[in-house]
């Protein structure tokens, strides 16, 4: 694959084609998330953080403009808290709510396009800070709020995408495959595909320890690694992501 291949399986998940298979969204709260693995194999491997990011989202056929009208009602009084916005054009309505907590930002958004005598729609409910560390009060909060929240805002069980960026301040001639080893490593994942550049680094792996895998042509796969170093002595950068990446870098 070409060096972007992960933005085409972006793509795809936006029009909501990607099957899932294995696991739920039933999380015990002893249960380690996904994305406290990443964030595990992270600072195993000496890394830093500089953004994350939990994302779902609900493609709905079944919505009437009253029933979408309704809906979203109904959101915007149960999460009275986040700061609400509705746009209305000749294209539908986009309704979009968003709240600040110290631990970063949720959004919810709301859209509804009706189109020759049907309509499509979409639910998203996202949660992105950009702590240093995710932190034992920020997993907290992800268990407390992000995972009873999704089983309000949606009426299936849609897969989250866990996403990692941060960077290795590392000096090592070879810090792209050293820093690449490391990160499967502790995730005792497989790599499957990969594009390897003196700079460049973008690898699809499997790994059993995460809870969601998507099917590609020959294998099953859940997580993709990108790392770029942009010169000798340069801090490098990584963007982490399972399924697949949801954080351009």
């Amino acid at each position: 694959m070409g060096r972007y291949f992960y933005i085409i399986l972006i793509f795809l998940v936006g029009l909501g084609f990607l099957p899932v298979i294995n696991g739920n969204n039933t999380i015990v709260a002893k249960h380690l998330l996904d994305i406290e693995k990443l964030d595990q194999a992270i600072v195993h491997s000496q890394g830093q953080i500089t953004e994350w990011s939990l994302y779902a989202r609900e493609n709905k056929k079944s919505f009437t403009n009253k029933g979408f009208a309704k809906y979203s009602t109904t959101m915007q009084e149960t999460f009275s808290d986040f700061d609400w916005v509705t746009e209305k054009s000749a294209e539908g309505v986009v309704v979009v709510g968003q709240r600040q907590t110290s631990h970063g930002e949720e959004t919810i958004k709301l859209q509804h396009t009706p189109t020759n005598g049907h309509s499509v729609s979409y639910i998203m409910y996202e949660m992105r800070g950009n702590q240093k560390t995710l932190g034992e009060k920020t997993k907290q909060h992800i268990k407390s709020e992000f995972i009873p929240n999704m089983e309000i805002i949606f009426t299936s069980k849609p897969m989250i995408f866990s996403c990692i960026k941060g960077e290795f301040n590392d000096k090592l001639e070879k810090v792209l495959s050293n820093q690449a080893v490391e990160l499967m490593s502790k995730l005792d994942a497989k790599e499957l595909e990969s594009l390897k550049e003196e700079d460049f680094y973008s690898i699809s792996a499997y790994s059993q320890q995460m809870s969601r895998t998507i099917p590609t042509k020959n294998d099953d796969m859940n997580i993709q690694l990108g790392l770029r170093k942009s010169g000798m002595g340069a801090k490098t950068t990584f963007v982490i992501g399972t399924p697949i990446l949801i954080i351009e870098y």
